[in-house]
């Protein structure tokens, strides 16, 4: 089969081809959906895997929808636009609040980045749809202690990603780019690696200081400055800084700035932490256990993982046939692009150069900035390295001139994502087959069966209790970012019990780690 999707037949005629093509084509998304909807499953469909952090943001779509709350950035922040609560808003207000409704807008964003993916693997480097979704793979079939971050509504963990294959997509409108790049850089900072990817692929290909990339790139920057304007206008004036009735309190914000953006970059160099004596410890462990986890090469407990699972995910022993066939791809594509006529910059190169770049940033930028503590928890902070996983198997497979080779690497990748898509259907399976419960859930539904309205709980079990309970709960936080549910329990203060993790005198246990104290 020919590598590419341009040929011919065996008589030199291609009416043929076109038609086959579209229904591989055809086939091929179907599979690309499928398999990332079977790998989003267990942390769409199921309760088990959710907590505060994202329940805050269902909270805010719940607001949103009722019409008490127009919050900008995320409640208690002023630099993380409320993006994912403003998606799930109209779920929430057609079908009510849920787990499902908040996280069914991320699983359609899981889905467009595979379509955008596979489209743009085969358009901008020339591979046939089957091939495109081999090199796509190391998004599409990640493991579920990475997925679980594509599909936690928590922070934009995955709308870098998409951002990414969007601004590629627009980046001769100039207008589009600078707007999208504004809202994309105001969801994660990590957007900044889309921009200097972009930039350099064009100072390399000598089109950045000509005099249309000067006039694009000066539309790009008002268009970008003219959004980020905007959106600090509309937040000063009708945005939600503490939930409802708080629209005049982003002044109080702990970090409160006019300049949002900036205060992006502010956060960016205030979680920096270099030591210079980590770093080759730091090398170590992110090409070895960090990376093996993030793709499944070795077996991991899913429990260690944040996933309610007896079971593991990956096999011992893969990282090195993966690994292994990374590095040979590394090597050879270095080796042929310098000894080659074809440079990273040529057309049909540069869309797999732009992964590389994107995802080798997000590489370097982790492993410098964790004073050496690399850990599968803090795995969020370097998820676009699977782009560059991306692009690194795209660029192999087009610029490899010796056939037994490219097969190979292609192959190794096509071993690798059969085991993980095998072991998806396992965990899927099992939360079929035996629903794992969330404590949380249970905790709502105890306090409204009896009649118990307001409370004080940890972080962990407040906002989590509260969602599950459709407010008919209202829990007090120590860390707190809705303040009318703090005015609400202050002055229910006789009626509060306390939710403790311990026993208490006169408590009741609630849940297997729950106990309900009295006021």
């Amino acid at each position: 089969m020919p590598i590419t999707g341009r040929y011919r037949g065996e008589n030199g005629v291609n009416d043929d081809v076109p038609a086959a093509l579209k229904r591989e084509r055809l086939w091929v998304l179907i599979v690309g959906v499928v398999v990332v909807t079977l790998r989003s499953g267990v942390f769409v469909f199921f309760d088990a895997i959710f907590d505060s952090d994202q329940a805050i943001v269902g909270l805010m779509a719940k607001h949103i929808g009722e019409g008490r709350a127009l919050p900008v950035f995320t409640y208690g922040q002023d630099y993380q636009l409320a993006i994912e609560a403003w998606l799930a808003a109209p779920l929430f207000w057609l079908f009510g609040p849920s787990v499902l409704a908040l996280k069914l807008p991320l699983l359609f964003i899981n889905i467009a980045i595979v379509w955008l993916l596979l489209g743009l693997l085969e358009r901008e480097l020339g591979l046939r749809p089957m091939l495109a979704l081999v090199v796509a793979s190391p998004f599409i079939v990640v493991p579920p202690g990475t997925a679980i971050y594509f599909l936690e509504a928590s922070g934009g963990q995955v709308e870098p990603l998409f951002a990414a294959l969007l601004l590629w997509l627009t980046r001769h409108r100039p207008l589009t780019f600078g707007t999208i790049l504004a809202v994309a850089f105001l969801t994660r900072v990590f957007s900044a690696y889309i921009v200097s990817a972009v930039l350099l692929i064009e100072l390399l290909n000598q089109t950045l200081l000509t005099r249309a990339g000067i006039e694009r790139w000066t539309k790009i920057a008002a268009a970008f400055t003219a959004t980020w304007q905007a959106i600090g206008l509309i937040r000063s004036r009708v945005g939600s800084a503490w939930g409802p009735a708080t629209s005049d309190l982003y002044s109080g914000l702990p970090m409160a700035t006019s300049d949002s953006a900036s205060l992006n970059v502010g956060l960016l160099f205030d979680r920096f932490c270099f030591d210079a004596s980590s770093l080759p410890r730091a090398v170590i462990a992110f090409f070895g256990p960090f990376l093996s986890t993030m793709v499944g090469g070795h077996r991991h407990a899913l429990a260690d993982l944040a996933i309610p699972s007896p079971g593991n995910q990956g096999l011992d022993g893969l990282w090195w046939l993966l690994g292994g066939g990374l590095l040979v791809a590394t090597c050879r594509s270095g080796m042929l692009t310098m000894t080659g006529v074809r440079r990273p910059w040529h057309p049909g190169l540069q869309f797999s150069t732009f992964l590389i770049l994107i995802g080798l940033q997000s590489s370097v930028v982790y492993v410098l900035s964790q004073c050496g503590q690399v850990s599968a928890m803090t795995m969020r902070y370097t998820l676009m390295t699977v782009l560059g996983l991306v692009g690194l198997v795209g660029y192999h497979a087009v610029i490899e001139t010796r056939s037994v080779i490219r097969w190979l690497v292609l192959g190794i990748v096509a071993v690798w994502a059969l085991i993980g898509l095998i072991g998806h259907t396992t965990l899927l399976a099992e939360f079929v087959r035996q629903p794992p419960q969330n404590n949380r859930q249970q905790l709502a539904d105890y306090l409204v069966d009896h009649d118990i309205r307001y409370g004080y709980a940890d972080f962990w079990d407040s906002y989590s209790t509260i969602f599950f309970a459709d407010e008919r709960v209202i829990l007090s936080s120590p860390v707190w970012f809705i303040q009318e549910y703090e005015w609400i329990v202050q002055n229910h203060t006789n009626e509060a019990v306390f939710i403790s993790r311990v026993p208490c005198p006169g408590g009741t246990q609630a849940t297997e780690v729950h106990y309900v104290c009295p006021p």
